[in-house]
């Protein structure tokens, strides 16, 4: 069969339909009124190019991503939400926010990483496109303003690094308190070093949690000896981001999707499909999305997860800041406590 013939589909939690054409890298979202019209699209045109985002320099983590191949990422209030890792800002996961002009909740893209600018020129000259280019600002100016002029459409962004931001500029004289916030950063990033220790080395300690404070890390561990249990309980252990929310999903995409047809994951498949629901509902509560959340409550869900979902809610409460929040939660504590008792 023709690659210009083959498609990939993708259902996604909000009911949209991702049809990908896989020759030509172009997508188009069926709602249930029909095929969407992205904002801002030419001539109202429903076909949508693949989004391909290429990372440009050594410092950058993209390791969980396929690079060069098809992947999905969530979409938030029209934008694409692509995690990535830096090495300045330690074990923190980041994120750059790239409109879409979809009210679909999950999209296709590719995702590139370059060392070097020599290695992004060849893939250039053997006919990668790429639409977006990722550098951080200690890029050499003389190096963007060249790439600028010799690939004029592309569009750049450049990333701060989170210690330039915050220390101040280099040469700077420190006023008081920044010596206590350099100290405090090289602590936090000497728990675990990325670029010297492999998650393979960390396999063979006991508490992992004892090596590393980043939760999107230890879940990337124990995904791998696929101690389920443990990626549940990061969500109580840890007050997570929306964004590592985000991120761990996306490991649980690769695994459920599992392109290169792994035996030992076709039977893990409930389970990690039953994970990545109970962190998508995770997702809703932690950004406070109430219509969206309460929908999902109407709707109801498995004792599973609703056991999961009401241990987050009663951990959620105990850190509200405000009674009408301390309220919600408790209401939503209720109703999920209700699901699991009807399902018992």
């Amino acid at each position: 069969m023709e690659l210009d013939s083959l498609y990939e589909e993708r259902k996604t939690p909000a009911g949209f339909l991702v049809k990908v054409r896989l020759g030509k890298m172009t997508y188009v979202v069926f709602t249930s009124r029909g095929p969407e019209v992205p904002k801002g699209a030419r001539n109202q045109s429903i076909v949508v190019s693949v989004p391909r985002i290429a990372f440009l320099g050594e410092d950058f983590d993209l390791s969980h991503f396929r690079l060069g191949e098809l992947s999905f990422v969530n979409v938030k209030q029209g934008k694409l939400v692509i995690p990535y890792q830096h090495s300045s800002s330690g074990n923190e996961v980041r994120t750059i926010f790239l409109n879409s002009g979809s009210e679909c909740d999950i999209l296709p893209v590719i995702i590139y990483h370059y060392d070097r600018v020599d290695s992004l020129l060849r893939a250039r000259e053997e006919g990668v496109e790429m639409h977006h280019l990722v550098l951080d600002e200690e890029f050499p100016r003389q190096e963007l303003v060249a790439l600028k002029i010799r690939f004029p459409s592309l569009n750049m962004l450049i990333i701060k690094r989170k210690v330039a931001q915050k220390i101040g500029a280099v040469g700077e004289k420190p006023s008081p308190g920044k010596e206590e916030l350099e100290k405090s950063l090289r602590e936090e990033s000497s728990i675990v070093d990325f670029n010297k220790v492999r998650a393979t080395d960390l396999l063979e300690k006991g508490n992992l949690n004892m090596h590393s404070k980043n939760p999107v890390f230890l879940a990337r561990i124990h995904l791998r000896k696929m101690d389920l249990e443990k990626v549940k309980q990061l969500l109580l252990e840890f007050t997570l981001k929306s964004e590592e929310v985000a991120f761990i999903r996306t490991f649980l995409d690769v695994m459920i999707r599992n392109d290169d047809n792994k035996e030992e994951l076709k039977g893990w498949a409930p389970k990690l499909k039953n994970l990545d629901e109970g962190f998508r509902l995770a997702g809703l509560i932690l950004e406070t999305k109430e219509k969206e959340f309460e929908a999902e409550l109407d709707k109801g869900f498995s004792k599973d997860i609703a056991y999961m979902v009401y241990a987050l809610l009663e951990k959620e409460q105990d850190r509200a800041e405000n009674k009408e929040q301390e309220i919600v939660l408790w209401e939503w504590k209720l109703r999920a406590k209700r699901l699991f008792r009807k399902t018992a």
